[in-house]
């Protein structure tokens, strides 16, 4: 028996330096990637200076992932075996690798090292020394548009700018504070986690040359490097991930007769990423070298393209401090209630919230597991949107689009579950959803009809992370369901039942065990919160399903497979975002991480391909029916949210 399960998600965050945009979903079906920031210039920062040879000496934290390692790649003892064989062959080998490879970037050193003493003892160049700064710029393409970028750097620290007619995005690394931060276009700035933290510093420190430095490898130990193949290509690989349990590998293919890299490929987000690097060129009179043009090519086949027309040997940044102002915007605004203050515990934690009825935001019924409201574009209600956490932002019909004589700009490759489409950006003067005003919102047209049922009306978009990231939104259980958005920070009820979260994408992420064969129930795993995932509990991805034999450990071995079709939505053209089938299962129970949360008999879809892969570290998403059974309120700019018991039928923990 085949049944239909529709779900919707979207992503419009970026990963690192002029990415197009890593994997989002709609609802567990639909991805885009949005690459967006402002000015460095308007950002606040802290004024304060350090002398490079007084710095701290400074080293990367990386997510511990250890509890995640036995479903990355299923391997068999022998295998295992194997790989220890390989590794102790090869390690000598590594060292020769990236000691040609730090002769290619930095030329200057590798003269030195083999000349006189004198010289030799006078080698601390830029590589050595353990500080390598410098600052490049230039033009280029991306998301369809022309682009103008700044990629400044000191050591580990980086800060990396793009701006295009319609878009900018600003992010860095600060090594003082530890801390992978981006700004996006409407000056929302946000601390990076996991996938998001992961990748921005392995392509950023690869493109820059500081990846084969002393200072990385040697004084800091910040980078593992493994030796992967030799290919047909006249390229020797390696692979390069974060010490200390990093998840993101970046396959750097290197040139056998020059040592510099030729490309680099980094899976992330569900997908592979190839980065080109071409047109070499010598700079600060040949100490250092840097390839003048760089592509990047999607899973999709599209292509940015960035060259380079400049270089200073110092960075102009006078600091790599992260910004100080944090979740908010100058676009984002909400209209407080002169009734109630902020930060009032406001409402029981087992019914939906006695606030102020003036943070209402409308709501449309419909019959299928989907909240849907009711926004105004430009003052005008152009029918019901579905809300989804799952949605790293905001979607609109095309149709209504046109209609409102939006303005149309770039282009975009959307992933869907088993495909991909090309969608283009549109952007209004104003969005409102209940007392949150946003101005000046970007929108992906792509066509959401269809994957919601029992609606009178036609939906008209989604409502993603832009409605989340500033606000608190407070969603009631039960059929016939509330909405409140309300200010950050108005809500101090410490004694809830709060789970901490993470964004990969701009989709929640947050830790729970579940129920299974062998050691699954005791272990905590990622799941992606996504509450546009109709008609199902829970859905693992194929990676999870397939490394941790998921199949075998919630069905019994004679028991008949029953299938689901997840789908996606359709992009600007009217293709379809694809789909997947998926085995149906029941999960005996999920808990998640914080005050024993449980949740029993769980609908469960076990995916076979990458349709439903986000992150890295995580196994699958937590859907709509669970989400929508009970009050959720989503506390995004504390990075938490809160699971209620259900009214009706509470579960025991």
């Amino acid at each position: 028996m085949t049944t239909l399960v529709v779900s919707l998600s979207t992503s419009s965050s970026f990963l690192f330096s002029k990415r197009e945009g890593q994997k989002g979903r709609l609802g567990g079906g639909m991805c885009f990637p949005l690459r967006k920031g402002t000015p460095r210039t308007t950002l606040p920062r802290r004024h304060h200076h350090h002398h490079r040879n007084s710095r701290k000496r400074t080293t990367t934290s990386i997510p511990r992932a250890a509890f995640l390692r036995d479903f990355l790649k299923p391997s068999s003892s022998k295998n295992r075996k194997e790989e220890d064989r390989n590794i102790e062959i090869f390690e000598g080998e590594v060292s020769e690798i990236l000691e040609s490879a730090r002769a290619a970037v930095f030329p200057t050193t590798a003269e030195k090292k083999t000349g006189s003493g004198d010289a030799e003892a006078s080698s601390s160049t830029s590589c050595n020394s353990g500080f390598h700064q410098g600052e490049i710029w230039g033009n280029g393409e991306h998301l369809g548009m022309d682009v103008r970028w700044k990629l400044a750097y000191a050591d580990e620290n980086f800060i990396d700018e793009c701006v295009n007619p319609h878009l900018a995005y600003v992010s860095g690394f600060d090594a003082e504070r530890n801390e992978v931060w981006e700004t996006d276009f409407s000056g929302y700035t946000q601390t990076l986690d996991l996938d998001d933290r992961e990748a921005a510093l392995l392509a950023t420190w690869i493109r820059t040359g500081y990846w084969v430095s002393r200072d990385c490898l040697e004084m800091k130990g910040l980078l593992e490097v493994t030796y992967v193949k030799d290919t047909n290509e006249n390229e020797r690989v390696v692979a390069v991930r974060l010490k200390d349990d990093g998840l993101i590998v970046a396959n750097v293919f290197l040139c056998k007769e020059t040592y510099l890299p030729k490309k680099v490929q980094i899976k992330c987000c569900g997908s592979v990423e190839t980065w080109k690097y071409s047109r070499w060129k010598a700079y600060q009179h040949g100490q250092f070298m840097f390839a003048e043009t760089c592509e990047i090519i999607g899973s999709s086949g599209s292509t940015q393209r960035f060259d380079a027309q400049g270089y200073r040997a110092k960075s102009s940044s006078k600091t790599f401090s992260s910004p100080e102002k944090r979740f908010d915007s100058e676009l984002i605004s909400i209209e407080k209630d002169d009734d109630n203050r902020v930060g009032e515990s406001s409402g029981s934690s087992s019914s939906s919230s006695s606030s102020s009825s003036k943070y209402n935001v409308e709501v449309v019924k419909c019959s299928s597991d989907h909240v849907l409201v009711r926004p105004y574009i430009n003052g005008r209600d152009v029918g019901p949107f579905i809300l989804d956490t799952g949605a790293s932002g905001l979607v609109l019909d095309q149709r209504v689009a046109d209609d409102l004589d939006l303005a149309t700009f770039g282009e975009v490759h959307v992933s869907g579950v088993s495909t991909k489409v090309k969608c283009a950006f549109r952007r209004a003067k104003e969005l409102k959803i209940g007392k949150l005003k946003i101005e000046k919102p970007v929108f992906m047209q792509m066509d959401a009809s269809g994957v919601v049922s029992g609606c009178s009306e036609r939906v008209a978009g989604i409502i993603g992370f832009d409605a989340f990231k500033s606000s608190i939104v407070d969603v009631s259980s039960g059929n016939d369901k509330t909405v409140h958005i309300y200010p950050r920070g108005y809500f101090d009820a410490n004694d809830w039942p709060w789970q901490n979260v993470s964004i990969v994408s701009n989709v929640p992420h947050l830790k729970a065990r579940f129920s299974g064969k062998g050691n699954h129930q005791t272990k905590l795993r990622m799941f992606m919160v996504d509450s546009g995932a109709g008609g199902a509990d829970v859905i693992f991805h194929g990676r999870a399903v397939e490394s941790l034999d998921l199949e075998n450990a919630l069905l019994s071995k004679n028991e008949v497979r029953r299938t689901s079709t997840v789908r996606g939505v359709s992009g600007s053209g009217g293709g379809g975002g694809g789909a997947e089938k998926c085995v149906k299962a029941t999960l005996d129970w999920i808990e998640f991480e914080n005050k024993g949360m449980r949740v029993q008999e769980l609908k469960t879809l076990l995916a076979n391909g990458s349709g439903f892969d986000l992150s890295e570290f995580g196994v699958g998403m937590v859907c709509a029916n669970v989400l929508n059974s009970r009050r959720v309120v989503y506390d995004m700019p504390n990075r938490r949210m809160c699971l209620f018991e259900e009214e009706k039928k509470k579960v025991n923990d």
